[in-house]
């Protein structure tokens, strides 16, 4: 039998953790199951296992049975939503920075201009400026990103800068030094498996301090 990890909850708040081992013991099933508790790094190794066994992707896709109605099972899709959620830490942020080589190419897709807008109205509050760092691919889509962008924030200052120095896609809140990197363009969510987390405060200042020499260059 592989190990499995399992979360426990009660429905009675008046019920730990320890109370349940107890219940446990009562039980007797622990004579024949190995039940235990298990620090981050233990934790660590199991999803390091499941990440090489099945990929990181499958956290984020999987089905609902539906017995009720008889059929296989409805198809859920989570990554927009973990997308969302990454870069919603950014928000409050005033001067956002989006570094991504093909961004203005997600113009061609509806799915993924709405996405832009959704991840805009999340974090927009406060945003006064928006500068665009990309290869300049895809230009013919650059005014129906700047017009989805609009479209949530009619006052924001929009701005781009073309460049073949970075590959990799960034959003950054330059203020704070906050970022998030993204592994693929949003046309490129739920296609793909993809790399979305959180940058170390070190990484955006290096980011950074590349991304205002060429800004400084392109101006």
């Amino acid at each position: 039998m592989e190990s499995e990890v399992f979360f426990v909850k009660s429905f009675d708040k008046n019920k730990d953790i320890n109370t349940f081992f107890k219940e446990l013991n009562r039980s007797g099933l622990n004579n024949e199951y190995l039940v235990c508790r298990m620090n981050p790094t233990n934790i660590g190794d199991y999803l390091r296992e499941y990440y090489v066994k099945h990929g990181i992707s499958s956290l984020f896709h999987y089905s609902l049975a539906c017995d009720a109605v008889l059929h296989a099972g409805i198809h859920v899709d989570e990554i927009e939503n973990i997308v969302v959620e990454f870069l919603s830490s950014l928000k409050g942020v005033r001067n956002l920075l989006i570094i991504d080589p093909y961004f203005f190419k997600c113009a061609a897709d509806i799915a993924s201009l709405e996405l832009f807008k959704r991840i805009v109205a999340e974090i927009s509050e406060n945003l006064e400026k928006v500068t665009f760092i990309t290869n300049g691919s895809g230009m013919v889509g650059k005014s129906n990103v700047f017009d989805a962008l609009k479209s949530v924030k009619s006052s924001v200052e929009v701005s781009d800068v073309k460049t073949d120095e970075f590959h990799d896609r960034f959003w950054i809140d330059p203020d704070t030094n906050k970022g998030i990197v993204m592994g693929t363009s949003l046309n490129g969510i739920g296609k793909k498996i993809a790399l979305v987390d959180k940058l170390q405060n070190h990484d955006v200042k290096e980011i950074l301090r590349l991304a205002r020499q060429i800004i400084g260059a392109g101006t």
